[in-house]
């Protein structure tokens, strides 16, 4: 494969970190077959794919060796949840890896050829580059994106680039955040920091979540977590509303986050006036 090498010389510098729990056999081939896309296209980079899988037992990891013979397959033991997960995989990618980026990138997405190349094409275009996020097709996030810059308030964490610089400066996902509003607030901080957030409009991938039943445990998830974010960010309202839609939604009784106060910087970058968009949307 051709590509950058990593800073040590050690093997590629872009690491690709996958986060298992109890996937579908169908959703791991096609993302698979996907990354083999993304290995094959001219001028793509090297890269290495890591396995992190949260399932309760290691059942996963037979169907990854069936994809990958040589599959890197770490089994967590329990779930850590989705920032936790990536942040061990961060942490050695940005260490002993020798990686300059690390790409988070979800089972159920299928990413297209060219998306890996342009991530990293778009994050070597700026030294304050501290995440670049693929674009989600065919049906698109309605948060906004500069037209030229890809400059944008958040990124999702569907397939998002974090660079080595952002990790040494703001650190990786807040381990609080089990699941949802993580990549939102790793946003923030960045941007708080002065690196740039951006979205890599070539760099395409169609997440398969359309197709996904409501769930009322997801959207108590959501909820959860957005109160925490609120409460991190010091918008009592915002928290307090997430907290009774929770438990309009069922959800079990837990310690209710402090309100903090957060710096200026970061009080400033953050927007509750949007509900769960946490952006004006673009249309």
């Amino acid at each position: 494969m051709s590509g950058p090498a990593s800073a040590n010389g050690g093997g590629p510098g872009i690491w690709l970190g996958i986060v298992l729990y109890r996937n579908p056999e169908r959703e791991l081939e096609r993302l698979w077959e996907s990354l083999r896309w993304n290995r094959e296209v001219p001028g793509a980079p090297a890269f290495r794919v890591v396995w992190m899988d949260n399932s309760p037992d290691d059942t996963l990891r037979a169907r990854v060796a069936r994809l990958d013979a040589k599959a890197d397959y770490r089994h967590a033991g329990r779930n850590l949840g989705f920032g936790a997960a990536h942040n061990r995989l961060m942490t050695e990618a940005f260490g002993s890896g020798g990686a300059r980026y690390y790409v988070c990138v979800n089972p159920d997405g299928l990413l297209h050829p060219d998306c890996v190349r342009e991530l990293a094409r778009v994050a070597d275009q700026r030294a304050d580059t501290g995440l670049v996020e693929a674009r989600l097709f065919p049906d698109e996030h309605p948060k906004p994106y500069h037209p030229a810059t890809g400059e944008t308030p958040w990124c999702s964490g569907c397939v998002l680039l974090v660079t080595k610089k952002l990790h040494a400066t703001v650190g990786g996902f807040d381990e609080r955040f089990f699941m949802y509003c993580e990549d939102v607030d790793l946003s923030w901080r960045a941007r708080a920091s002065g690196l740039s957030i951006r979205v890599a409009p070539s760099a395409l991938v169609h997440h398969y979540t359309v197709t996904r039943e409501e769930s009322p445990v997801r959207e108590r998830m959501v909820r959860r977590s957005a109160a925490l974010l609120g409460a991190k960010y010091g918008d009592a309202a915002f928290t307090n509303a997430r907290l009774r839609e929770y438990a309009q939604l069922g959800g079990e009784p837990f310690q209710t986050p402090d309100i903090l106060k957060p710096g200026r910087r970061l009080a400033g970058i953050a927007d509750f006036r949007h509900h769960l968009e946490f952006a004006r949307r673009r249309w």
